[in-house]
């Protein structure tokens, strides 16, 4: 650089010593071969030779009235370049120099050394004379040189030199982490130390092959690493030249691919297990690429569409889709390479098959896209439904019957979910609790029922959730249904569970009791009705018995009627004989009140009661109703009645028909015994 100084100070001194001689110092400035600016003590450009613009691209008209400083190619060296400037101009006579970027017109950039110097010109104005050297060459070789020897160093890949007969010359970091010798455990050493025995061969070959010039580019090989593990590395070697271009030595780049080849073996096996897969899928699995061509045909594919694999492959996919679909596929395909709309790609959709014989079926097609080599390719998935398809036909009609069969029934039908919500209710519900369907479906079931049904539902829902205890499930039993007017009626509902996605779904059928009870009311009151008329008919045949019965205490009672009489009429009544004959009087007549209330009893058409009593004292009423019979008979009546009897629940009067009918049957059974004791 110590020229380009020198020749400022020349050109300096050029100027003082030509101040009258203009055209002749212009000449050495125009012609100098470096470049140089005259600029003044702003940094506006005064002069610039046509070297020096040539060198940034520019005329010099083009640069003459600028900044200098527009040239300099980032803020921060502007700024380096204006105090350099600065201190050029404080002292005079003295020469700065500095290195920094400019900016070419084109935009590009130099790597620039500026030697600058100010001096007095005419009229005592004071410039800058600035000669600029063009060091980009120098700079990025040593740059190069740094960045070299930086990627070496911190490369992954093994970078290794050696001589021509195999002695090491360089390792590098990546050598150390790949194969685990140090720098210095290997320089000097021969390749072979890590090279396995059957591969010294190999080396020979390698090193014959650089004799004669060859590069040697991705060899795939085995080294050993200190710890004695086989590592597997793709191998360049380029051979080393000396000025003569004789070959000294070798350079070589080693990368590690063990894991490349386990992802390679992986793969393969990935491959193999898919291919495994495809071949023995219960479902077609077809590739396709981007303009419709089979690419893989699976077994599957063969058997549902009845081609052979060799047959289809290479053709358009077309070939296996009737009309539309086929047309449509076409214009599918343009479709989506024009606008990526994917439609299909990546859900299913329900399409038509075409089989080599003609025959169509229903398919589920589900597309998948991926990318092969920089395009897409398509894999197609498909699953002949015929069988799906005729279940779908036969739950659609069995789903049509079920719903006349509900929506004619007489009975009504319920479907609730686990929480009791309503999914169903038949038009015979509607006319049994007067809502419509609308209203009914999307409620809680309880709504048909009374308290206390309708607080009991909700236990009972939450108790079965709980317990799944079902109580009623799969029985019957009455229950109370509560219509919309608010009126009640007597119901038999049956209640099933069954199962539809995963929980239960509960159906219930209810018929309306109310005629039934009815009718069954008649006939308890028919039947009540029968056994009194039984009971009058069985007194009627003891007529004569009661007759006497009662007529006795009748007769005891107008006795005792005179005779207090009599004892009243005396000079002197005899009022105590008296008193003990009205007492006689009441006896008779509450033994006589009492066989009539016993016959009332019997007749009556009272209901059925049910209550606990004393069965000894129901059968003493009746024997005491009848011992005129019994005596009638000459039959001797003998109880033995325990004392210790617990009440019993039970009607008074129908136990007590029993007994009568008992005691009346042994009467007749005995009416036929001779002169012989007859005992009861």
């Amino acid at each position: 650089m110590k020229w380009a100084t020198t020749d400022a100070e020349n050109c300096s001194r050029a100027a003082q010593e030509m101040h009258g001689s203009e055209r002749q110092w212009r000449e050495v400035f125009e012609h100098n071969p470096v470049m140089y600016f005259m600029v003044d003590a702003s940094g506006i450009i005064l002069l610039v030779n046509a070297f020096g613009a040539s060198q940034l691209g520019y005329e010099a008209t083009e640069l003459i009235g600028q900044s200098v400083l527009n040239l300099v190619f980032e803020e921060d060296n502007k700024e380096f370049v204006r105090r350099k400037m600065s201190l050029c101009l404080q002292t005079p006579e003295r020469s700065i120099s500095w290195e920094v970027r400019k900016r070419r017109k084109d935009g590009t950039m130099l790597w620039i050394r500026e030697n600058a110097r100010a001096m007095w010109w005419s009229r005592n104005q004071l410039i800058m004379l600035i000669a600029c050297e063009d060091i980009s060459e120098r700079y990025w070789g040593a740059t190069e040189s740094v960045q070299l020897a930086a990627l070496v160093s911190s490369s992954d890949d093994a970078i290794i030199s050696k001589t021509i007969d195999g002695t090491i010359t360089s390792w590098n970091a990546g050598a150390t982490n790949i194969l685990g010798y140090q720098a210095d455990e290997m320089i000097g050493h021969p390749i072979t130390r890590i090279i396995p025995p059957e591969l010294h061969e190999e080396e020979k070959q390698i090193l014959a092959r650089l004799h004669r010039g060859e590069r040697i580019r991705h060899y795939e090989t085995i080294r050993l690493a200190k710890d004695g593990r086989r590592v597997e590395i793709s191998l360049t070697v380029s051979p080393l030249f000396d000025q003569l271009g004789k070959v000294v030595g070798a350079s070589k780049v080693a990368r590690d691919i063990t894991e490349r080849k386990l992802a390679e073996q992986a793969l393969r096996e990935t491959a193999a297990r898919l291919r495994a897969l495809t071949e023995t899928a219960v479902d077609g699995v077809i590739l396709i690429d981007a303009r419709g061509v089979v690419l893989m045909f699976n077994p599957a594919c063969e058997k549902l569409l009845g081609y052979s694999a060799d047959t289809v492959i290479g053709e358009n996919v077309r070939m296996l889709m009737p009309q539309p679909y086929r047309h449509e596929h076409d214009r599918y395909i343009t479709n989506y390479r024009d606008t990526r709309d994917p439609k299909i790609i990546g859900i299913g959709r329900e399409v038509i098959g075409l089989r080599k014989d003609g025959s169509t079926f229903p398919m589920d097609l589900s597309v998948g896209e991926a990318r092969q080599d920089g395009e897409s390719i398509f894999v197609g998935i498909i699953r002949d439904i015929t069988e799906r398809k005729l279940a779908e036909q036969a739950l659609r009609e069995t789903a049509a019957r079920l719903r006349t069969v509900t929506e004619t029934a007489v009975d009504g039908v319920i479907l609730i979910d686990a929480r009791g919500v309503v999914l169903m209710f038949n038009p015979a519900c509607e006319k049994l609790f007067g809502y419509s369907a609308d209203i009914v479906i999307g409620e809680n079931v309880k709504m048909l029922m009374p308290q206390p049904y309708r607080h009991e539902h909700d236990r009972y829902i939450t108790n079965y959730r709980d317990t799944r205890d079902p109580k009623i499930i799969g029985i019957g039993r009455e229950v109370i249904g509560l219509r919309k007017d608010g009126s009640t009626f007597p119901m038999d509902l049956s209640v099933g569970e069954a199962r539809q996605d995963g929980e239960s779904i509960f159906v219930g059928i209810i018929r309306d009791l109310t005629s039934r009870k009815r009718t069954e009311a008649e006939l308890e009151q028919a039947r009540a009705e029968l056994v009194r008329v039984a009971r009058v008919t069985a007194l009627g045949e003891l007529s004569a018995a009661i007759a006497h019965e009662v007529n006795q205490p009748l007769t005891g009672l107008v006795s005792s009627g005179n005779a207090c009489l009599r004892w009243l009429a005396g000079d002197v009544p005899d009022l105590k004989a008296a008193r003990e004959s009205v007492e006689r009087m009441i006896s008779a007549g509450s033994r006589a009140g009492e066989v009539i209330r016993r016959i009332r009893a019997l007749v009556g058409n009272a209901p059925p009661l049910r209550d606990r009593l004393n069965i000894n004292d129901a059968i003493t009423e009746v024997i005491a109703l009848i011992r005129g019979e019994i005596q009638r008979n000459r039959i001797s009546l003998r109880t033995k009645l325990s004392t210790d009897v617990p009440l019993v629940l039970g009607d008074r009067i129908q136990l007590q028909q029993v007994i009568l009918n008992l005691i009346l049957n042994a009467i007749e059974a005995m009416s036929d015994v001779g002169p012989h004791s007859r005992e009861l």
